[in-house]
């Protein structure tokens, strides 16, 4: 059963839920969207097996991009920037399947809908996903963080409030509450991590344990610079 386009415009995605790479989610998301629709006009034309089988493969990736954003809009903002290039290439996997399938397609549809499905993959070949800057310099250093970690140097704690204070004012954890959230959501990923996935599991639990021991600090430390400097958010803002 396909999805249909009323339903896809009474469950619009919450953009606003995004924690990290918001941009690259609502791109992809929008293209979900579009798709979607196509594909009850689609269908109606009854394509033939191998028209069957691209409308599988575009619903599949239709589930999956729907689940990375879900995964975005849930999981710890630390693990989203760390995994940032991971994200990067679904969306553009994402992307090049929508291409492709649809590009299959629309050979097997009416000159009308052909021209609509020509456009769209057109839209699809310029569309250009990227980390954004900030979300990047955070991965990186989260990276260095965990690679000291791994190795066990001695520099491993020296090195990780000044990491942990950086990935934080990147992402935004600059408050208790948002303090707080991020927590919660690396124990609730932590409860969801599979038998297998020990190094998942060790790298959330060197986040908890690094926010548990600097977090508060760190948060407290920004909203004393904040009341101390009253235009520092609105020069923060300017900046950019």
């Amino acid at each position: 059963m396909w999805i249909d386009a009323a339903e896809v415009s009474e469950t619009p995605p919450f953009h606003h839920d995004i924690k990290v790479h918001h941009l690259m989610c609502m791109e992809l998301i929008q293209f979900v969207t579009r798709v979607s629709v196509l594909l009850p006009e689609i269908e109606a034309v009854r394509p033939g097996c191998s028209g069957t089988e691209i409308l599988c493969r575009l619903n599949n990736e239709i589930d999956k991009a729907k689940t990375l954003h879900q995964h975005c809009s849930e999981s710890s903002k630390l693990y989203l920037a760390f995994t940032g290039d991971t994200i990067l290439s679904r969306c553009k996997k994402s992307r090049n399947m929508f291409e492709q399938s649809l590009n299959q397609v629309q050979n097997m549809v009416p000159v009308s809908l052909a021209s609509e499905i020509s456009q769209l993959i057109a839209e699809l070949r310029g569309a250009i996903f990227s980390v954004d800057p900030s979300e990047e310099e955070a991965g990186k250093v989260i990276k260095e963080l965990l690679h000291r970690y791994v190795n066990t140097t001695d520099s491993a704690e020296e090195y990780a409030f000044e990491a942990i204070q950086v990935a934080m004012w990147k992402l935004h954890i600059t408050s208790l509450k948002a303090l707080s959230i991020e927590k919660r959501s690396i124990k609730e990923m932590m409860d969801r991590v599979g038998e297998g996935e020990t190094t998942k599991r060790r790298i959330l639990s060197i986040f908890l344990k690094l926010l548990n021991k600097h977090g508060k600090s760190i948060v407290t430390e920004q909203i004393h610079k904040e009341d101390s400097y009253p235009f520092y958010n609105q020069c923060e803002v300017n900046s950019h």
